[in-house]
């Protein structure tokens, strides 16, 4: 893990949550939520540096993970993952990437976000994600 970034992925479909947390999980402590209810206990519980947002969430569930780190102090970063030909419900993210820059594609606009150099080797076993909380 580099520098203890800590990372929220928040997805509805399951199997996109588990693919990001597996990808993210290999330089960065990462937790997943599956409902707006989960994001927000981890929220109450740890201190995020980046918030991973998927297509797959509401605009009501996005408008809700804004309200709750509107006030954080620092205020995480927030990434918003778009798929084609879908609206972008989230409003106020501060960098978007489109599904199709693939795993490695999320991994480097994480890195990046969170000014983490990938070329520094990953301390965690390979298909293992990490928990933050």
């Amino acid at each position: 893990m580099n520098q203890g970034a800590k990372v929220l992925v928040i997805s509805r479909d399951e199997m996109l949550l588990q693919t990001r947390q597996l990808i993210l999980g290999a330089y960065f402590q990462v937790s997943g939520a599956g409902r707006i209810q989960e994001a927000e206990s981890f929220l109450k519980r740890c201190a995020f540096d980046l918030i991973v947002l998927c297509y797959s969430l509401s605009p009501s569930d996005c408008l809700r993970v804004q309200e709750l780190i509107r006030d954080q102090a620092p205020r995480p970063k927030t990434l918003s993952l778009r798929a084609a030909g879908t609206e972008d419900p989230i409003l106020e993210c501060d960098t978007e990437l489109m599904i199709e820059a693939g795993p490695f594609g999320l991994l480097k606009k994480s890195a990046e976000i969170l000014g983490v150099d990938l070329k520094a080797r990953p301390q965690v076993a390979y298909g293992r994600s990490i928990s933050a909380a």
